[in-house]
């Protein structure tokens, strides 16, 4: 298998929200996209199938959607937001955050691209699959 190279350009068009290059350069592109290679294995040997020549864009997908998640994550930081919005009224203004969790499903439930991340890589998640069928036995 082949590994994933990030190209900005789609993961711009994949994800608007991250089309400004201004707000959105490049390098800091890369930098979620490398930070999410810490979390799923890009290399040859991971268990996420990417062959492009097959056609088969898995892991591609899974990386893009974190590094989605990554950034949306850096975003509400730098806004000061602790996490996703729980509450919200308008007179005299007021808003609660959820508190961040860092552990495995909760941190990926916080974004919705996160949320995406997780569903999608349930059967890399769960281990091997069962094919429940009749024994075979050639010898009798």
């Amino acid at each position: 298998m082949d590994i994933v190279v990030f190209k900005p350009k789609n993961c711009r068009q994949d994800f608007p929200q991250f089309a400004d290059p201004v707000k959105y350069p490049d390098r800091r592109l890369k930098g979620a996209f490398t930070a999410a290679t810490l979390g799923l294995d890009n290399s040859d040997s991971s268990p996420v199938p990417y062959e492009p020549g097959k056609k088969i864009f898995t892991r591609e997908v899974l990386l893009y959607f974190v590094t989605c998640h990554i950034l949306t994550l850096a975003d509400w930081a730098v806004n000061g937001q602790a996490g996703p919005v729980t509450t919200a009224s308008e007179g005299s203004v007021s808003a609660g955050f959820a508190a961040p969790q860092m552990t495995s499903k909760s941190y990926f439930m916080e974004t919705p691209c996160g949320r995406n991340f997780w569903q999608m890589s349930l059967p890399y998640r769960l281990g091997g699959k069962y094919y429940p069928v009749k024994p075979y036995h050639p010898w009798g």
